[in-house]
C-alpha cells in the first residue's frame, strides 16, 4: 500500500460477506503503530476500489521514518492522528490525515515558538500515493502559528521542497518560505512577506544555534524597524550559526538605499547600515527632511526589552537646505550671512554624529553634533514618536571654523562661543528660545551652567 514500507501485524481480524471483505486491527508500517481497518466492496461499483480507515502514531520517530526532514528535536511525545486513504486500482491512493496535536510537543527554537504537548492544535494532510509522493495541501494551526503549503519528496526517498506560500506567527510574522531537503538537514529559504521586529520574541526565548547551518536566504517585502522605519525590498543572506548574522541591502521606507550587516549581540541581533545618500534615506524614514546627499553609517543594538536600541550614527558631507528650526535658531542670533546660505545652496556640515536610544515610543539623544565650516550645533533630549513632542537644548556656534578653535575645552559640536538654545513642543512646529546672554560664557565654563539634558524615564541622566 505504502511504496517502500512493509505493513505488518502479529494477528487481524477478517470478515467477508456478500457484500465484501475487511480486516482490521493494530499492526505497523515500518515502524510506526497503526490501528486500522481495511474494506474492500463486492459491489459492481467498488470494483477495483478499496478504502483504509483508522489511526496511526504521530511523533518524531514517525517523522524520521517516512524521510519528512524536519530537524531532530523539532517534536517531542507522540499522539494519533486520523487517517483516511482511498485507494483505486491502477491510480495512485489518496491520503488524508488530520489531528488535534494532542499529546504532541513542537519547537522552532530559531524563533521562540513552542507548542506545548498539553495543548491542542490542528493538523490536516492530504498526500497522493504516487512515486514519489506529494503532499497536496499541509495545513496547521498551533500556538500562534499558522502555516499553509504543499510539500514534494524525492524519487529516492526524503524531503525535496516544501512551499508554504501562507506562514504567520503570532502579530510579528506573515511571510511566505520554502524548505529543500539536504540530505540530515534542511535548507530554509523566506521567499516574502512581512517581519515585524517590534513584536518579535526577543533572544532570551530563542535559541541559538551553535552547529553550522546553511545560510537562509531571505527576500522580504516588508521589514518594520520602528513606528515610522522599515526596510522595504529586503534581500539578504542569514545564517543562525552562532546567532544571526549576515549582510542586506533594502530601502527605506521604499526610498534610500542600504546596505547592512547583522551579528548576534547578548540581548538580540545588531544592525549596522550604511548609506552613500544619507539625506534621501533621513527623509525617507521621516527624521529629518531638510539634509542632501552625504554618506551613513549607523549601529543599533538590542537593550533588555522589546524594541529598545542603543544607537550611534555618523553622517558626512551633508548638505542642509531650508530646515525651518535651524533657519529659527539662525534668526534668534541674528546671523544672516549663514542664514542666507542655508535658504540657498544649503549649509555644508563635514561630519555629524550622534549617540541615542530609540524605544517602541520615543528617541532619546544622548550626545550630539554637526560641524561645518560655518556652523557648529550641539543636542541632546528626548523625542516621542507617539505623541510628536520634543524637549531638546544644545549650544550653536556660528562661524565654526574660527570659533571652533578652542573646542578642545567644550563638547563636540560647540564652539568656544556659542548660544545656547532650547526646542519644545511638537516637532513639526517646535518653540525655539535662545539665550543671548550665554554667548558671554565660554565653552570651558558652559557645563557650570547648563541643565541636564532630558532622559527617558529610567534611562539615567543622559551625556
Amino acid at each position: 500500500l505504502v511504496p517502500g514500507r512493509q505493513i505488518t501485524a502479529d494477528r487481524v481480524t477478517v470478515r467477508a460477506d456478500k457484500t465484501g471483505l475487511s480486516i482490521s486491527g493494530p499492526g505497523k508500517i515500518g515502524k510506526v503503530p497503526f490501528d486500522a481497518t481495511y474494506r474492500q466492496g463486492f459491489a459492481p461499483d467498488q470494483h477495483g476500489k478499496s478504502s483504509v480507515e483508522g489511526s496511526v502514531t504521530l511523533s518524531q520517530a514517525a517523522a524520521e521514518e517516512f524521510g519528512l526532514g524536519l530537524p531532530t528535536g523539532m517534536v517531542s511525545g507522540q499522539g494519533r492522528g486520523q487517517v483516511l486513504m482511498s485507494l483505486v486500482r491502477g491510480e495512485p491512493g489518496e491520503l488524508t490525515l488530520t489531528s488535534d496535536l494532542q499529546g504532541i510537543g513542537l519547537t522552532i527554537p530559531e524563533i521562540g515558538w513552542t507548542k506545548p504537548a498539553g495543548s491542542r492544535g490542528k493538523l490536516s494532510v492530504s498526500v497522493r500515493m504516487s512515486k514519489p509522493p506529494r503532499v497536496k495541501d499541509l495545513s496547521l494551526s498551533a500556538a500562534g502559528l499558522s502555516v499553509q503549503g504543499t510539500v514534494d519528496m524525492r524519487a529516492s526517498g526524503g524531503l525535496d521542497v516544501a512551499r508554504f506560500d501562507k506562514v504567520t506567527l503570532d502579530d510579528w510574522l506573515n511571510a511566505s518560505l520554502a524548505i529543500r531537503g539536504q540530505g540530515q538537514g534542511v535548507a530554509l529559504e523566506v521567499t516574502g512577506g512581512s517581519v515585524d521586529l517590534r513584536r518579535m520574541p526577543d533572544a532570551r526565548s530563542r535559541k541559538v544555534s551553535r552547529r553550522a547551518s546553511t545560510p537562509m536566504k531571505i527576500t522580504l517585502d516588508r521589514l518594520q524597524i520602528s513606528a515610522g522605519i522599515a526596510l522595504t525590498g529586503f534581500h539578504g543572506t542569514i545564517s543562525q550559526t552562532g546567532g544571526a548574522n549576515g549582510d542586506f541591502s533594502a530601502g527605506v521606507n521604499g526610498q534610500g538605499a542600504v546596505r547592512g550587516t547583522i551579528a548576534p549581540s547578548p540581548n538580540g541581533t545588531a544592525v549596522r547600515l550604511q548609506s552613500h545618500d544619507a539625506g534621501t534615506v533621513l527623509a525617507a524614514s521621516g527624521l529629518f527632511a531638510s539634509a542632501r546627499g552625504g554618506g551613513m553609517d549607523l549601529t543599533l543594538v538590542p537593550q533588555a526589552g522589546t524594541g529598545i536600541y542603543d544607537g550611534k550614527v555618523r553622517i558626512t558631507a551633508v548638505r542642509v537646505r531650508n530646515a525651518n528650526v535651524l533657519a529659527e535658531l539662525l534668526n534668534a542670533i541674528s546671523v544672516v550671512g549663514i542664514l542666507e546660505q542655508l535658504n540657498g545652496e544649503g549649509l555644508v556640515f563635514n561630519n555629524a554624529e550622534a549617540d541615542f536610544l530609540l524605544t517602541p515610543k520615543a528617541l532619546q539623544i544622548k550626545r550630539g553634533s554637526a560641524i561645518g565650516a560655518s556652523l557648529g550645533v550641539s543636542m541632546a533630549g528626548v523625542y516621542q514618536s507617539a505623541s510628536d513632542q520634543l524637549t531638546m537644548h544644545g549650544v550653536v556656534s556660528a562661524i565654526y571654523l574660527l570659533n571652533g578653535i578652542g573646542a578642545i575645552l567644550t563638547r563636540r559640536g560647540e564652539g568656544l562661543f556659542g548660544f545656547n538654545y532650547e526646542l519644545r513642543g511638537k516637532a513639526s512646529d517646535p518653540q525655539v528660545s535662545v539665550n543671548p546672554l550665554s554667548i558671554l560664557t565660554p565653552g570651558m565654563f558652559r557645563e557650570i551652567f547648563r541643565a541636564p539634558a532630558p532622559v527617558l524615564k529610567g534611562q539615567g541622566t543622559g551625556g
